[in-house]
């Protein structure tokens, strides 16, 4: 409750608290950009890349090779639509054994962790009027591409958190993490 009331307060009195799940901690980002978006945009992103543990969340206490994953009837039962790896994930609970085949960096002894940041750099546009998804990563890409890349974009989410308000920026350079 103690968490909710303070996600709460954060989404009221500050709009530049953004957070991204990252398996390993690296925030180079990728083709597109470094993504943040809402606490639950980037935990469903992290959950469909590595698994979901059976208890408590991606907190950067232990490490993944140790943590529990759902198995399929877990998932079930907590009503977690299956995306990503746990497309693929045996019936009942499992350790993780290999890292998974698109998160081919992520070691078993890593602790992946959802944490706050602040955006550094200036945005193209404002969170009032986001772009498409498609449009953000579009530009930012382009962007990266041409070297030019130096500002960030608000963008609506059409996968994770559904319609909620995200951001991409050009990398790990352009934000601060709080706590």
């Amino acid at each position: 409750m103690i968490k909710l009331k303070s996600l709460l307060n954060e989404a009221i009195y500050d709009h530049n608290i953004w957070y991204h799940g990252s398996p390993s901690g690296d925030l180079r980002g990728g083709k597109t950009g470094l993504h943040l978006g809402t606490f639950n945009a980037a935990k469903q992103a992290l959950e469909a890349r590595i698994g979901v543990p059976v208890d408590g969340e991606w907190d950067g206490t232990r490490e993944y090779g140790k943590t529990l994953l759902c198995g399929k009837n877990t998932l079930k039962e907590k009503n977690h639509s299956p995306t990503g790896f746990n497309c693929d994930v045996p019936d009942t609970n499992f350790y993780p054994e290999q890292s998974p085949i698109h998160t081919p960096y992520l070691l078993l002894t890593m602790k992946p962790a959802i944490k706050k940041y602040k955006i550094l750099c200036p945005m193209t546009n404002t969170n009032t009027s986001p772009y498409n998804d498609w449009k953000a990563n579009g530009y930012m890409a382009a962007s990266l591409k041409r070297g030019n890349a130096k500002r960030g974009f608000y963008y609506r989410n059409e996968g994770e958190d559904y319609g909620s308000v995200s951001v991409v920026v050009p990398n790990g350079t352009y934000v601060k993490e709080i706590s």
